[in-house]
C-alpha cells in the first residue's frame, strides 16, 4: 500500500473535507458522501482507490480514483474517474495534491483516464487546463445535470408499446440489452450483474416493451444513503421563492428542498432506447416520470453536448448545471491510451 492511500479509519476525515466545499451561484449545493466517505467509495462498483494527504497526522487533502469497466469503440475496457479532489480549506497549502499522488493514478492495465469540473468554478477549470510535466489534460465534452419533476410532460408519438416494472425473469434480456446496446455509447458502465452495484435491483429498472422484446430501459437508482446532494444555503430570492413552494409545483417546477437536509431522489440511471431512437426516448420519459412521482418530488439525469434532447430539456422547467469533461494522459507513460468520440458518449451519471 502507497503511504498516500487512506486508511478505512480516515473516512470522516474525508467526510468533512468534502462537506467544506459546496459550488456557487443561487444555490450553494454540497455534494458529499456522508457519513463515512472512505466507506462510500467502496460502494463504487468496481475498484476504488481513496488517496489522503496528511499533516501532522491529520487529512489536509484527498482524492480517490474509481475504476470500472466501460465500452470504449465498442469494446469493454478500463476506465479511471479521478474524482473527489479537495483540501482542507483551513489547511494554507496549496492543491494539496502531490506530484507522488498524481504518479499513482497511473496503470498499465487502465485505457482511459477522465474527470470533471463544474462550469461554475473557474479557478478549477483554469488549473486543471494547463498542461504540467505530471499529466496533460483535454477537454472531451460537457454534460448538463437536469433536476426535473415528474410534472413535467414531454411531446411523444402515440404507441403501443408496453411498460412495466421489470421481474426477475426479466433479468437475462435485460443484461442482454444493457450490453447489446451500451457497448454503442462510448464510458458507458459494463454490466455483467447487478450485484455489483450498491442498492441496485431488478425492481428498480423499468422496460418499454414491444412485445417481448425490450426496446427501452432505465432504473430508478436511489444512491442517497451513501452520497448525497444538499442545499447549504439560497440566494435571498430563492429564500423568497421557497415560500411559494405549492405554486411552484403545480406550474412543474421542483419544489425547492429544505436547507441542510439531504435531497431524497432517484438517478435515472442506465437509460438507454434501441439504436439510440429519439422516439423511444420521449416515450420513455413520459412513462417512467408517472412512476417516479408515486415516490419522489424530483429525479436526475445528465445528457451530455450535443445529445438530440438537449433543446428539448433545456425548454421544460428545470434545475440545471453542467460539467466539463476532461481526458487526463500521464506523459511518462507509454500506454496507448483510448480516444473517446464525444458524439457516443453515455457517461453513468448515477456513478459521477
Amino acid at each position: 500500500m502507497s503511504e498516500y492511500e487512506a486508511k478505512p479509519e480516515d473516512g470522516r476525515e474525508i467526510s468533512r473535507i468534502l462537506d467544506a466545499s459546496t459550488s456557487n451561484g443561487l444555490i450553494d449545493l454540497l455534494y458529499t458522501r456522508r457519513p463515512d466517505a472512505y466507506a462510500s467509495y467502496q460502494k463504487e462498483p468496481g475498484e476504488a482507490r481513496v488517496f489522503a494527504r496528511k499533516k501532522d497526522g491529520a487529512v489536509v487533502s484527498t482524492c480517490a480514483e474509481l475504476v470500472r469497466d466501460v465500452y470504449v469503440g465498442g469494446e469493454a475496457c478500463k476506465a479511471a474517474y479521478i474524482c473527489g479532489l479537495k483540501k482542507d480549506p483551513d489547511y494554507p497549502g496549496g492543491a494539496g495534491i502531490s506530484a507522488r499522488i498524481v504518479r499513482e493514478f497511473q496503470r498499465d492495465d487502465i485505457d482511459f483516464y477522465f474527470f470533471g469540473v463544474l462550469t461554475d468554478n473557474p479557478r478549477a477549470k483554469e488549473m486543471f487546463e494547463k498542461t504540467s510535466r505530471l499529466f496533460a489534460t483535454r477537454h472531451v465534452t460537457s454534460l448538463k445535470t437536469y433536476i426535473v419533476s415528474p410534472r413535467v410532460k414531454f411531446k411523444a408519438p402515440k404507441s403501443a408499446y408496453a411498460f412495466r416494472q421489470a421481474r426477475e425473469d426479466d433479468l437475462p434480456r435485460l443484461l442482454a440489452f444493457l450490453r447489446n446496446e451500451g457497448r454503442k455509447k462510448d464510458l458507458f458502465p459494463v454490466v455483467r450483474s447487478l450485484d455489483a452495484f450498491y442498492n441496485l435491483s431488478i425492481g428498480d429498472f423499468y422496460l418499454l416493451l414491444d412485445g417481448g422484446e425490450i426496446v427501452a430501459c432505465a432504473a430508478l437508482w436511489n444512491s442517497t444513503a451513501y452520497k448525497q446532494y444538499i442545499v447549504r444555503k439560497y440566494s435571498p430570492l430563492l429564500k423568497f421563492a421557497r415560500l411559494f413552494n405549492p405554486l411552484l409545483a403545480a406550474l412543474g417546477y421542483i419544489k425547492l428542498p429544505k436547507e441542510n437536509v439531504p435531497l431524497d431522489f432517484p438517478m435515472l440511471s442506465f437509460f438507454l432506447t434501441k439504436d439510440g431512437r429519439e422516439d423511444l426516448f420521449y416515450i420513455y420519459l413520459n412513462e417512467v416520470r408517472k412512476e417516479v412521482g408515486k415516490r419522489y418530488g424530483l429525479y436526475v439525469f445528465a445528457l451530455p453536448d450535443g445529445h438530440f434532447a438537449r433543446k428539448t430539456l433545456d425548454r421544460r422547467r428545470h434545475v440545471g448545471f453542467r460539467t466539463m469533461t476532461y481526458e487526463i494522459r500521464f506523459p511518462w507513460s507509454d500506454r496507448e491510451y483510448k480516444t473517446i468520440d464525444p458524439d457516443r458518449m453515455a457517461t453513468e451519471s448515477g456513478l459521477l
